[in-house]
């Protein structure tokens, strides 16, 4: 057994790090599984488990992500920009006195360069009829300035408007101090989240509505998104508009930019706007509030002669955009189903939205249940998202992804170290996606797991990587061995995992858990171990020569991930020469069972497999180890299986028959009991009753003419 160990360190090495404490083995663990048992699960759990659909999955996100740019995150102070009215001084939430009056010349002002929404002569209409309007929806939506421009254009541009504090609704006794006036009251969140409109009634509106046509004067209350008794107001839809419609963000930077600076020619202005990145930048915000902001920008960095491109760059910040998302404290709801879309990105519409729905229920601390209209917010998300829709009887699914690979970094990083009081419970149910019987979830959630750990390596391994590695169920492990190769590659930590997964590759079921080493032997068939390969096989080769049947399924499915990678060339050369030079009887059956295992073409895979491709490149290693396999009591049936299977491509595909019939010479020529056994194979599949193989016939009859003619 010693020669099998790794060299020891040389002097100048530097010493291995100190081996971890997993988690204690549960008394309940099952007992390891026998010989017979092993070989059994190869054709059925690891089998499932090495789906090339999970490597798949994880390497479109990654190209995906590749695009993405760098992946570190700042983890700054949050910018708190809330609704600023230009022109009216002063934030939307700041402490002001029970009316504070806004000249006529400041609405003009605050309202120069408002551009109109589609909806914005409904909400006009609505005023002049009832003189009182709710408009909710979320901050930085344009509400504000929209509001001033509906009492701009109902109540004239010569009437004084008054600011009242939000204390007035649901009080039943204001009355209007000055009449044939304009009023607005901005409703900004309480310390619990809820807004006081939302203890608006029937009977509250239309009273009120009843005293302002009395008075000839207009109130607008500009709030967040409706709830409570507001929402349940049979009379809602006379006074309340929600989900408004947003204005055209370039024609905000147009009209703005044009107004700051008039002495612009009209080609000037458009030259300007023109620049890369821009139009796609406002696309992505597709937000008022940031359009005002990118206005001002393009305004100064015209008057001072500044690279209008460089500009557009700082304000493409994917980290600030989540930061200050997170600064107008969105909802449970909000938060819930952005998170779940930056952890399943691409998935299906059905799996994101019941991922939101299942972590809404984990943060959330009431009983309110989610309705059809809370996930048709999915799609009303402004300018985040995008739900990709498959061409008509192409029978796909409709998916959702952000428009920007930068904001799922960016989400899944800001939310994860900003929400400190929630990080718990998003852990409970980021578990939950990784056991999910659906491996589109489970690849997705790994690697949304491997983002989060590049925040802090150390805290995420230890924090779930490491749980999740030790756990007793397969699809937990594999979602960690996954999740580990994400951290490890794309945030510069390969070495710290590689330390991880040696060690628990060496760990010994009587003092360690007894599942690390599973999961290590999972791991290296990953990016790490494909960037890799001499390392993986080092800690294959540790699995193969332990006394655990248990290791043989992990080892299978790496080696076999391993050579759809394309390194094919490193693992035949690695396998045939630990079945040459053990001396551990066991040791070499295993060897043969994952050879066997292999070269098994993936299941619903369309393509030829990578070896039948390659078959001359590895004509005399290849023959060599099938040729043991089928030889072996143990290893045969599933070697038997993988030459059936590569007869049967022959079967349907005329361009792969030469590789084929070059794999069965080659075992042939092994010797006569080798030649004998092809040759019954192969008759016995020309002969099968319910699938009989023409192919198998016409390689039988050449390798018969062949030895005559050698004899």
């Amino acid at each position: 057994m010693s020669e099998d160990k790794q060299a020891e360190p040389a002097p100048n090495d530097p010493a291995p790090p100190p081996q971890e404490e997993p988690p204690s083995p549960s008394k309940e663990d099952p007992a390891p599984p026998s010989r017979e048992e092993a070989v059994k699960g190869l054709r059925g759990e690891a089998s499932e488990l090495s789906n090339g659909r999970f490597t798949e999955i994880i390497s479109a996100a990654a190209d995906r992500l590749a695009g993405a740019g760098n992946l570190n995150l700042f983890h700054g102070d949050i910018i708190v920009d809330g609704d600023f009215v230009a022109g009216l001084g002063g934030r939307v939430g700041a402490r002001r006195s029970s009316r504070a009056r806004t000249e006529p010349q400041d609405v003009i002002k605050a309202t120069e360069y408002f551009v109109a929404p589609p909806d914005f002569c409904d909400g006009v209409g609505r005023l002049q009829s009832t003189s009182l309007l709710v408009m909710a929806d979320a901050a930085a939506t344009g509400r504000f300035t929209r509001a001033l421009a509906t009492l701009r254009d109902v109540v004239g541009k010569d009437t004084n408007v008054y600011r009242v504090t939000n204390s007035m609704l649901g009080n039943p006794n204001w009355r209007i101090p000055h009449p044939r006036s304009g009023y607005l009251v901005v409703d900004t969140a309480s310390g619990d989240g809820k807004f006081a409109a939302g203890k608006l009634t029937d009977d509250w509106l239309t009273r009120i509505s009843e005293r302002l046509l009395e008075e000839e004067s207009y109130l607008v209350v500009v709030t967040g998104p409706v709830t409570g008794s507001l929402a349940t107001a049979s009379r809602r839809m006379e006074f309340v508009v929600e989900e408004l419609e947003l204005p055209d963000p370039a024609e905000i930077v147009r009209r703005r930019v044009a107004g700051e600076l008039p002495w612009l020619e009209p080609s000037e202005l458009e030259d300007h706007l023109a620049t890369n990145g821009l139009a796609e930048l406002l696309e992505e915000r597709d937000d008022p509030h940031f359009a005002t902001r990118v206005a001002s920008a393009v305004v100064e960095a015209v008057r001072t002669g500044e690279d209008i491109g460089k500009v557009v760059g700082k304000l493409s910040n994917p980290e600030d955009q989540v930061r200050e998302w997170l600064s107008r404290s969105p909802d449970t709801a909000d938060v819930a189903l952005v998170l779940a879309t930056a952890v399943l990105e691409d998935a299906g519409y059905l799996h994101v939205a019941d991922a939101a729905i299942a972590l809404y229920r984990q943060l959330s601390t009431s009983s309110a249940t989610l309705t059809l209209r809370y996930l048709r917010r999915i799609l009303a998300e402004r300018g985040w998202l995008e739900l990709v829709t498959p061409p008509t009887g192409d029978g796909g699914v409709s998916r959702l992804r952000f428009r920007s690979a930068h904001l799922r970094v960016a989400v899944l990083g800001v939310t994860w170290v900003e929400l400190d009081g929630a990080r718990t419970k998003i852990l409970e149910w980021l578990k939950g996606l990784a056991e999910h019987n659906d491996v589109e979830v489970r690849a997705r959630t790994a690697q949304a797991a491997g983002i989060l750990a590049t925040n802090d390596f150390e805290h995420g391994l230890h924090k779930y990587l490491l749980p999740w590695a030790a756990s007793k169920t397969a699809v937990l492990r594999q979602s960690a061995a996954h999740g580990l190769n994400v951290a490890g590659t794309i945030g510069g930590n390969a070495e710290a995992a590689w330390s991880h997964i040696e060690q628990w590759a060496e760990f010994e079921r009587s003092t360690r858990s007894p599942k690390l080493p599973i999961t290590a032997g999972l791991a290296v068939g990953g990016r790490l171990g494909f960037d890799d390969p001499r390392r993986a096989l080092l800690v294959l080769r540790t699995l193969v020569h332990r006394d655990s049947w248990e290791l043989l399924e992990p080892v299978a499915i790496s080696t076999k991930s391993l050579l759809q990678a394309g390194r094919a060339t490193e693992v035949l050369r690695a396998l045939l020469e630990w079945a040459e030079r053990s001396d551990d009887e066991e040791a070499t059956v295993k060897v043969l069972m994952t050879f066997s295992f292999a070269v098994l073409p993936e299941d619903g895979s369309g393509e030829r497999p990578l070896l039948m491709r390659e078959e001359r490149k590895h004509r005399d290693v290849l023959p060599e180890l099938w040729g043991r396999a089928l030889a072996d009591s143990s290893a045969q049936k599933l070697a038997r299986a993988a030459l059936r299977s590569w007869i049967r491509y022959a079967d349907h595909d005329e361009t792969v028959s030469s590789a084929v019939l070059d794999v069965l010479v080659g075992i042939a020529d092994r010797g006569r009991a080798d030649l004998e056994r092809v040759l019954r194979l192969l008759q016995s599949w020309a002969e099968d009753p319910y699938a009989p193989s023409d192919k198998a016939t016409e390689f039988h009859d050449t390798l018969v003419d062949l030895e005559k003619e050698a004899s």
